[in-house]
């Protein structure tokens, strides 16, 4: 052991193979923990595209190995499982951590012979416990990373940010990014609601609104459109350009999806809206926003949102609710924005 109570460690691989963008950024502060625990070592993430892309410049990690497959939500859950086979079968590591345990993930890393493996990561949280400080906690008490435990940290090369702020340089500051794509009907915030969120953020801050597009262009086109002349269509991009477009901005309202969590990871003012998933587990840390929608929903099962009926349904199976975001009005959200935006703007309320 070291001086630090940490053993040495040369290779260290984190598996996080879970499918979305917001799950890698869930795992990072972990992998980033590891890298400064091991500054000597080298930290290679296996996951999928396109979120390993934005872990691609980070100084703590090695290097990112892409997952063949479409990941556990496309019915093809062999396909990462027998990747990860592969890929282990040639390379060796004296650490291997994994937030992924599904089919048998786990008991593939623990049939590698490394030294050391920890194969369940995703050890249900107290309710109001954030799951990636949960990760944090984990390997602290296992005696493999030391503090500080810091939240994560996207990292942007110049030539990226001076791209995307020469490109954003003509349009009226503060500048509001509004994320209405979510990758399930339920976690989707209502445009009617989007779009008098950001008439209002106009009037009353002369906020410029950005509407990147996201899965559904037209959504994005509806919304631009109908919030007028304040808002700005950001046509669809790599991922890495949309991190340096989110990065440019004053303040971000999200559904809870992966773009939400890219904005924090930047270090931008970003308000959450949450449905379905439980904001005390997936929420962000201070001085970032969550609201959450139908807190006392019958249906919410906190420990494992995926046994909610509205889960893979996508479907709310309540006839009175669309979706639990309808019970976050636009006035909750500029309430929540009005710490962010008067001192940028100087508020004209």
């Amino acid at each position: 052991m070291s001086k630090a109570g940490i053993a040495p460690r040369q290779r260290i691989l984190f598996v996080e193979l879970l499918g979305g963008i917001g799950d890698v950024l869930i795992a990072l502060p972990a992998i980033q923990a590891l890298g400064r625990s091991y500054p000597q070592a080298q930290v290679t993430v296996f996951t999928f595209a396109p979120g390993g892309e934005l872990l691609q410049t980070d100084p703590l990690i090695h290097q990112v190995v892409y997952a063949d497959g479409l990941g556990p939500a496309s019915g093809q859950r062999n396909h990462p499982c027998q990747s990860l086979a592969g890929f282990l079968a040639n390379n060796a590591f004296d650490l291997i951590i994994s937030d992924t345990n599904y089919d048998s993930i786990g008991r593939l890393i623990q049939q590698t012979g490394a030294p050391r493996t920890v194969t369940n990561l995703w050890r249900s949280p107290p309710p109001d416990q954030f799951v990636g400080d949960r990760f944090l906690e984990i390997l602290f008490r296992e005696k493999l990373i030391k503090p500080p435990m810091l939240p994560p940290r996207l990292h942007l090369s110049e030539a990226e940010r001076q791209q995307a702020q020469q490109a954003l340089a003509g349009i009226t500051r503060p500048l509001v990014c509004l994320i209405a794509d979510a990758g399930m009907a339920v976690k989707r915030w209502a445009i009617a609601n989007f779009v008098t969120l950001g008439k209002t953020l106009h009037s009353n801050y002369g906020a410029s609104i950005l509407v990147p597009v996201g899965s559904d262009r037209d959504q994005a086109i509806q919304l631009a459109r109908e919030i007028g002349h304040s808002a700005h269509l950001w046509p669809r991009s790599p991922l890495r350009n949309l991190a340096a477009v989110l990065a440019c901005a004053d303040l971000v309202v999200a559904a809870d999806t992966g773009a939400a969590r890219i904005a924090v990871a930047l270090e931008v003012p970003t308000i959450t809206l949450f449905g379905p998933s439980w904001q005390g587990r997936y929420g962000q840390p201070p001085p970032h926003i969550n609201l959450q929608g139908y807190s006392e929903c019958p249906e919410r099962v906190i420990a494992n949102f995926t046994a909610q009926r509205c889960w893979y349904s996508g479907v709310c199976p309540f006839e009175h609710w669309q979706t639990c975001l309808e019970d976050i009005s636009p006035a909750d959200v500029l309430t929540a924005a009005a710490p962010f935006l008067s001192r940028k703007s100087g508020s004209r309320k």
